[in-house]
């Protein structure tokens, strides 16, 4: 038995290596360049070494009071790509916040991330999607904003904890089948399309205090292992709960419903819903 496993185990490690073998390493100074000259970054199939800045990418300027932002123009797209380093639209220039926009699509599909990912404050016009990556190390997208119809976190593995708190998204935000292994927090974000968390797995305490969702809000099937919080979460129009399993404590404290809650299959079934507001039940 103790010979299989290591066979298994050395057999996987060999896989492994032999994938990313076959990916190409590249530095991140090569990404920047490119978004210097006005070019798209489309990366398929590589292993970035170093730290990735995306506000490091052009030359910051004032663009309000005590506003300083650097300019992205380029579509960014990464597929199936290994990130060493961290990555970050968050930076700094003489010991001031740099404010990243990106005035195309940011695209990061089937990555693995081993290090830190910050997108606080970033500005988005055009598509986000993270879809099938995984965080390996904390993930932040605190107060970014994005313009776009749809933004995709589909699928993804956050194996650290993750933070999307105060976030706007002007279009629908998608969750699918995604995996939260740690804590998960996306107090007063505010979503102005629909919210799709279907089939998502929170393993530890999930944060959706004061959240305002103006569309359809989606959680069937979803799986909270330990305590999820809507305090004070507006529902502006229908909130789906159908066959939701809360393992741990529920919190609807003032939370507001503008349409009737469904709720079929909720378990458990004695989930204490009567200090939220019902506008019609």
């Amino acid at each position: 038995m103790k010979k299989t496993i290591v066979f298994i185990l050395t057999s996987l490690f060999l896989f492994a290596s032999c994938a990313n073998a076959e990916k190409k390493e590249m530095k991140s100074a090569d990404i920047l360049k490119l978004i210097k000259k006005g070019k798209p970054v489309q990366i398929v199939d590589k292993i970035i070494l170093d730290d990735l800045d995306f506000s490091q990418a052009n030359e910051p300027f004032l663009a309000d009071a005590g506003i300083i932002q650097t300019e992205v123009k380029s579509n960014v797209f990464f597929s199936n790509c290994v990130f060493m380093g961290k990555v970050t639209a968050a930076g700094t220039r003489k010991q001031a916040d740099v404010q990243t926009v990106f005035r195309n699509n940011v695209v990061f599909l089937d990555c693995d991330f081993r290090q830190d990912v910050d997108f606080r404050g970033a500005i988005v016009f055009g598509n986000v999607n993270f879809s099938r990556s995984t965080f390996r190390k904390p993930a932040t997208f605190n107060n970014i904003s994005v313009w776009s119809k749809s933004s995709y976190f589909n699928e993804v593995t956050a194996e650290q904890a993750f933070t999307m708190v105060y976030a706007s998204f002007f279009g629908n935000l998608s969750l699918l089948d995604a995996k939260f292994q740690k804590k998960a927090n996306f107090q007063e974000i505010k979503v102005n399309g629909k919210l799709m968390v279907n089939n998502t797995v929170f393993s530890e305490n999930a944060d959706f205090s004061l959240i305002n969702v103006l569309d359809r809000a989606l959680f069937n099937y979803v799986v909270f292992e330990k305590n999820a919080t809507f305090l004070q979460a507006n529902f502006s129009k229908t909130a789906e709960f159908m066959n939701a399993a809360f393992n741990g404590t529920a919190d609807f404290e003032d939370a507001y419903f503008a349409a009737p809650l469904k709720k079929d299959g909720l378990k458990p079934e004695n989930i204490d819903f009567s200090k939220a507001f019902f506008v019609r039940k």
